[in-house]
């Protein structure tokens, strides 16, 4: 599952148009600052499942996935702002929502830089959710988070 977040505008929507097995593997945008060290870079593949880690894995029909009830804007960075020909930033994050709504395990799956990977992170960990449900009990999931950053 994809949720697509906007800087300018605090609502998600579900999209099934980005496939984050199809995007090269993570590495940080060569303009990243100390600040986006943060956030750390997901590995290669997940090891996703109920047996091995409690998450639901990817493509389990008898899971609905988590709706999100609040979620945060991601402010620019001092940094990308001064990137004044450059009008659009992206940064998709991975991140597993418990039992409980909240955002656990986020790391990086494509970077922004300009230290927008960590204002993408300071706003993903606000997010909350309606758990993922499976047979009517609350399951772990893990979903991408793509942030993107409109210069107006």
């Amino acid at each position: 599952m994809i949720l697509t977040a906007a800087s300018f505008w605090p609502q998600l929507a579900v999209t099934q148009k980005l496939d984050p097995e199809a995007l090269p593997p993570p590495v940080r945008d060569p303009h990243s600052i100390a600040a986006d060290l943060v956030v750390p870079l997901c590995p290669a593949t997940f090891n996703d499942s109920l047996e091995t880690d409690g998450i639901a894995p990817k493509g389990d029909k008898s899971v609905t996935p988590p709706k999100s009830t609040h979620m945060a804007n991601a402010r620019f960075s001092d940094e990308a702002r001064r990137q004044k020909q450059i009008k659009q930033f992206q940064a998709i994050l991975s991140l597993v929502v418990d039992t409980s709504g909240m955002p656990q395990d986020v790391c990086l799956r494509q970077s922004a830089g300009y230290g927008l990977d960590a204002k993408a992170l300071e706003a993903v960990q606000q997010y909350r959710f309606a758990s993922a449900m499976k047979d009517g009990k609350p399951v772990a999931v893990r979903i991408y988070v793509e942030v993107k950053f409109h210069l107006y």
